[in-house]
């Protein structure tokens, strides 16, 4: 007759183990087990709570680009009227914003051929290098404002030299240390206020706080890598954006904000220039979100 194992034998003998090997310093292999030890608030009663936080602001950061196109039979000449153009869009954008723009530029320069009609009367450009015409040059802004209350105004600036192409103003929200760390912490208390609620709904008494774990959770079956506020950038909007317009009577609307010799002709752009494109327009709240899990022991 076969012995009979009690039952706690049975469990011991279905408990899985788990071996860990590893390589020892001197190459030979070392072996070790590794002991499942189940998490502290499974041997308690527990409240578990996720605490979410969804805070409503304004951009803070907006963002355009604008190209200068010059022709020229030489290169070099098209290259420094593009160049000058955008230079002194350059300029202005600086004169507003100061440091709080930061403005990317490039400039290229491609040639333009003799076209001819083909049988079917479209026109086809001959690209063969003794068939060039001139050369287009284009110089390129691009431009990050760090100051939204002045966006609009830069941007009004650069349209007032009249680039052959712009984008629209396109506004943001870029999350800064303390935008992240003021939606944890309104998670961290929505948490909280849920903790107590649901130990009031339960009839239960709220102990000390175990555990918070940023993330959505749960934290109760395991625990998640991510680390870190989750926010959520949305970039929806691309409106217009202007500075408030000023008062009556507060701004000399003739007054050069700056001027600049391009070719043989000297161009200025004046604070009427920029009032005149500064297109006005409501900025869209975006969101910046955070999410906690926490962990209150049961009281007594």
């Amino acid at each position: 007759m076969k012995p009979v194992l009690p039952l706690a034998a049975l469990f011991i003998l279905a408990a899985p183990v788990a071996v860990a090997q590893s390589t020892s310093p001197t190459g030979g292999r070392d072996y070790q087990e590794d002991v499942y030890v189940t998490p502290y608030w499974t041997r308690m009663p527990v409240i578990e709570s996720i605490g979410r936080a969804n805070m409503q602001v304004a951009p803070n950061r907006a963002s355009f680009s604008v190209t200068y196109l010059e022709t020229d039979k030489d290169a070099e000449d098209a290259m420094k009227l593009a160049v000058q153009r955008a230079r002194l869009a350059y300029d202005t954008v600086k004169k507003i914003a100061g440091d709080k723009a930061i403005v990317q530029s490039s400039v290229s320069v491609a040639p333009y051929y003799e076209q001819y009609r083909d049988k079917d009367g479209y026109k086809i450009e001959n690209d063969r290098p003794d068939k060039v015409v001139g050369y287009e040059a284009e110089a390129s802004l691009s431009v990050v404002i760090e100051d939204i209350s002045v966006a609009g105004e830069a941007r009004a600036a650069v349209l007032a030299l009249s680039p052959e192409t712009s984008t629209p103003l396109r506004t943001y929200l870029e999350a800064t240390t303390e935008l992240n760390l003021a939606a944890y912490e309104a998670a961290v208390a929505d948490g909280s206020a849920r903790a107590k609620a649901t130990a009031e709904a339960s009839g239960s008494k709220l102990g000390k706080l175990l555990a918070v774990q940023e993330g959505n959770g749960p934290c109760l079956g395991r625990w998640t890598t991510s680390a870190g506020v989750n926010s959520d950038y949305h970039d929806r909007s691309r409106n217009m954006v202007a500075a408030p317009a000023a008062e009556a009577g507060m701004r000399n609307e003739s007054i050069i904000v700056t001027a600049q010799k391009i070719g043989n002709k000297e161009v200025q752009i004046t604070q009427e220039d920029i009032d005149a494109l500064n297109l006005p327009s409501d900025l869209p709240k975006l969101s910046i979100s955070s999410s906690v899990c926490m962990i209150y022991a049961v009281g007594n």
